[in-house]
């Protein structure tokens, strides 16, 4: 991809994640005002490592090119041993995800790209896709999977909890995968609602049991064998002020908690008291 027309393209939606000033071209990078954010191997980064929160910063270690080359084989695997088909389950969270045709997603973590055909296929060829990692090595194999795929893909590196894009930008936003051990969980939802547009789609899941499986052996047996399988729904972490259309989903046989949701309040929702509102939310 050349550089100039892959950074003119991201420009628009572009802002500094730390200041909110606009950014502008410079010489192979986009600058905004002293600070200069250049491509790394061919990628975008807009990160300040300074910025990275200390949990941010052991994940993304941990994610580097040996984990990346093996992730996808991996999860595969582990997913076959519950019963699951795993592309199968990813299409069925691009499903709920419902993105208009021709429009633009933004996927948050987008690890090694294996969401990307599903919610290309879903958007179509004139839509567009801007996909974001903390980890430079799961972006790299994203870009060989991207690559393969005949609509626009913008890979960036970008911290989940400082979004690098403008307001109501995207018509729909997907995270599968990492708000669990992201520095701050809040900020990152926050920062996902922040840029959809109003009364976008936005679709956020990760590892976490429903009740029901939690009390099964096998239930268990996996908290034991992997803490994050203990994670709950972070339900007191949504600006529920800004968003309406709330469900509560599961999937991999409940292994998986999934948030679905829209930007923008309810008119029609009876407010009470924080905790009433989100008990009402998650049983409607």
């Amino acid at each position: 991809m050349p550089q100039e027309p892959y950074l003119s393209s991201l420009l628009p939606i572009l802002r500094c994640p730390y200041t909110c000033a606009p950014m502008h071209l410079g010489n192979d990078s986009v600058d905004a005002g002293k600070r200069r954010y250049s491509l790394r191997q061919g990628i975008l980064s807009l990160v300040d490592e300074d910025k990275v929160s200390a949990l941010d910063d052991l994940f993304q270690q941990q994610y580097g090119m040996n984990t990346a080359k093996k992730y996808d084989a991996t999860l595969r695997l582990q997913s076959m041993i519950f019963g699951c088909w795993e592309p199968s389950q990813r299409k069925r969270l691009v499903r709920l995800l419902n993105a208009p045709k021709g429009g633009m997603v933004l996927e948050v973590a987008v690890g090694t790209g294996a969401n990307l055909r599903p919610l290309a296929n879903q958007i179509g060829p004139h839509g567009q896709i801007v996909a974001v990692d903390l980890s430079l090595a799961m972006l790299k194999v994203a870009k060989g999977r991207a690559s393969t795929i005949p609509i626009p893909i913008h890979l960036a590196r970008a911290d989940g909890c400082h979004l690098p894009f403008v307001d109501n930008s995207f018509d729909a936003v997907f995270h599968f995968g990492g708000i669990n051990m992201f520095g701050n969980v809040r900020q990152g939802i926050e920062e996902m609602v922040r840029v959809a547009k109003p009364d976008a789609p936005v679709i956020i899941s990760d590892e976490g049991m429903s009740e029901r499986r939690r009390k099964t052996w096998i239930g268990r047996r996996l908290g034991e064998m992997n803490t994050l399988n203990l994670c709950r729904p972070p339900f007191a972490d949504i600006p529920w002020d800004h968003v309406h259309a709330f469900e509560l989903h599961w999937a991999w046989r409940e292994l998986f908690y999934v948030l679905s949701f829209r930007k923008g309040n309810d008119p029609k929702a009876s407010v009470g008291t924080p905790q009433e509102e989100v008990h009402r939310r998650i049983k409607t």
